[in-house]
């Protein structure tokens, strides 16, 4: 899907996904939205189905910002 833009149905897909991964965080719709959107267009499909990056242990949930998802999608 690089370099093409995903519809907002993709968006509101992946960011609802983002926001269950992360414990169903409140008041973090527009992170989750932009997170979604930066991995749709930056990465093809499979590559974002294997993204492990938000898994976090459930005794402690770490809240990372759009620019570590960003560095860890890139190793």
């Amino acid at each position: 899907m690089k370099g093409k833009r995903p519809t907002r149905e993709e968006i509101t897909a992946r960011a609802h996904q983002i926001y269950l991964e992360n414990g169903r965080r409140l008041g973090h719709d527009l992170d989750d939205w932009l997170q979604a959107e930066y991995e749709l267009m930056q990465m093809p499909v499979g590559e974002l189905a294997k993204l492990t990056v938000l898994k976090t242990s459930k005794a402690r949930r770490e809240v990372k910002s759009i620019i570590d998802v960003a560095r860890a999608a890139m190793l």
